[in-house]
């Protein structure tokens, strides 16, 4: 079965969508067959690509008006990896489908006639927990968490957890993937503290990678490259093909959440 995983947080700034970018192209090198969709009105991922949001061509937004459309917004991008770009027309998704009976499910049904085809997909969102938010979590199966090493973003943990929660009713096989934190520096002393509170509070359910801080990755977005061929020893594209790894080994069976 596909796995289709959301990678949400309301907290910009995180490395959400640098998570999405570089980790799917880490899972791509590795044989994975893996689509990512870019679910933000500010077309970050797309971009982050080398791809032009304001080119005339199918986004998202087209797949959810018409699924039967999906397969012609797929761009390949590298081997093995596929994105469903955005442009601004995201924006206007929200009040378009305001009154549909289906609204928080859009984006699963754009999905469903293209989801077979691939072995992992990523959904990047805003920044938020509103419509784009309740959208990728009911069209995954799994949704993985970016926390930034810092207080507020941690306390802001229980308030995402909560519309996860509200979710899984419409969704009950959404599970939690994994937390992975991010912004990672060791020479913080407020990092130790905070990763030992998520490590205590979800066990197994934190990665054992982190993501750095690390100059590389936003230098490789400008250019449109992943990190890892921007600069394949770098300590950022370290991380990402380790996390790749544990991605793919990750058994949702073994683990729990409290």
């Amino acid at each position: 079965m596909t796995r289709i995983v959301a990678v949400v947080s309301q907290k910009g700034g995180v490395g959400k969508t640098s998570l999405v970018q570089n980790l799917g192209a880490e899972l791509a090198l590795s044989g994975q067959r893996v689509l990512l969709i870019d679910f933000d009105p500010q077309s970050n991922l797309t971009t982050g690509w080398g791809i032009d949001p304001m080119e005339d061509r199918a986004t998202v937004y087209d797949a959810m008006t018409n699924p039967e459309v999906a397969v012609e917004t797929l761009l390949e991008v590298r081997p093995n990896l596929y994105l469903m770009p955005a442009s601004l027309d995201l924006a206007g998704a929200e009040l378009a489908f305001i009154n549909a009976i289906d609204r928080n499910s859009k984006l699963r049904k754009a999905l469903a006639p293209i989801s077979h085809y691939f072995d992992m997909i990523l959904i990047d969102g805003p920044p938020s927990l509103g419509f784009f938010t309740v959208n990728a979590l009911a069209a995954a199966n799994e949704f993985l968490i970016p926390l930034q090493v810092h207080p507020y973003a941690y306390k802001a943990l229980d308030q995402l957890l909560s519309i996860v929660d509200q979710v899984e009713e419409i969704n009950p096989a959404l599970d939690l993937n994994g937390i992975v934190l991010t912004m990672y520096d060791q020479r913080n002393s407020l990092t130790s503290a905070i990763e030992d509170a998520a490590r205590k509070r979800f066990d197994n359910r934190v990665y054992n990678t982190v993501v750095p801080i690390n100059v590389r990755i936003p230098e490789a977005t400008l250019d449109g490259l992943s990190v890892g061929e921007y600069e394949e020893f770098s300590r950022g594209a370290i991380a990402y093909r380790d996390l790749a790894k544990e991605v793919i080994t990750n058994d949702q069976t073994e683990k729990s959440i409290s």
